[in-house]
């Protein structure tokens, strides 16, 4: 039974400390093999991005997708992964954490009002979302940085409590908002301007001119990589004015641009 128990407490060093280095240097076999943590409103890009980094470099990409601000504490709890995709203000949380070895700036994010294709409320300016009977759609402002963008821009014009009489939506995904718009029963909604061109067609901006913070999307090296060539090289892929370009044709451009 003595035996029994010291190969079990062996075994178990042996999980622990295989655990604790599962972020460190890759064997040879997985030299090739790029980890890449991603934020759900940037995954198309990122892939496209990706797909062509991959195939000239002969590597191999692992996508973790979800909410940056879910990737955010998985990264900081020691997730394995090379780089982090995500938007302001999670870069600063990461540097603040000492886990940002690199950065590249690859486009921006900007919330847009939009309303069905023909504008058939008539909305052409914020100050109309109060009107009584509108049914208005965003992100949560606990959750979505682009809900929260706007309802302090709400408030800065002292419109807040008007147009949050009518929203009737607040969800955690931008599929959600645009899908409350498109098939469902919204007259307006607010969305990342990517989402327009995502759904091109289906829904029509409203120029606001309001001048949001600037909101960067950036690809992060991570300090925790198991493979620091890789990710630099994938780094110096996304800063190529090519690259970014890639994200502008998906539409992570200011409307000032």
């Amino acid at each position: 039974m003595k035996m029994l128990v010291v190969h079990l407490n062996l075994l178990i060093s042996f999980l622990i400390c295989g655990l604790m280095a599962g972020c460190g240097k890759m064997s040879s076999g997985e030299q090739d093999t790029l980890r890449v943590l991603c934020g759900s409103s940037m995954a198309a890009p990122v892939q496209e991005t990706g797909r062509l980094f991959a195939e000239t470099h002969k590597a191999r990409i692992e996508y973790d997708l979800g909410g940056s601000e879910t990737l955010l504490p998985k990264i900081l709890a020691g997730a394995c992964g090379d780089v982090f995709v995500c938007h302001d203000p999670f870069e600063e949380k990461l540097k603040t954490a000492g886990r940002c070895a690199n950065a590249v700036a690859v486009g921006w994010l900007e919330p847009v009002l939009a309303v069905r294709p023909g504008n058939p409320k008539g909305i052409r300016a914020v100050a109309d979302l109060t009107k009584r009977g509108l049914k208005i759609g965003l992100g949560d402002p606990r959750y979505s940085t682009c809900g929260k963008l706007f309802v302090n821009a709400l408030r800065q014009r002292g419109l807040y409590d008007g147009v949050m009489a009518n929203v009737v939506l607040q969800a955690r995904t931008h599929a959600e908002v645009a899908n409350g718009l498109i098939l469902g029963p919204l007259d307006a909604v607010v969305v990342w301007n990517f989402v327009m061109r995502l759904y091109a067609g289906k829904l029509e901006a409203v120029p606001t001119g309001i001048e949001y913070p600037a909101t960067r999307v950036t690809v992060l090296g991570l300090t925790s990589s198991g493979n620091p060539a890789l990710r630099d090289a994938f780094l110096a892929w996304c800063d190529q004015p090519q690259m970014k370009a890639v994200f502008r044709q998906h539409g992570y451009n200011r409307e000032r641009e």
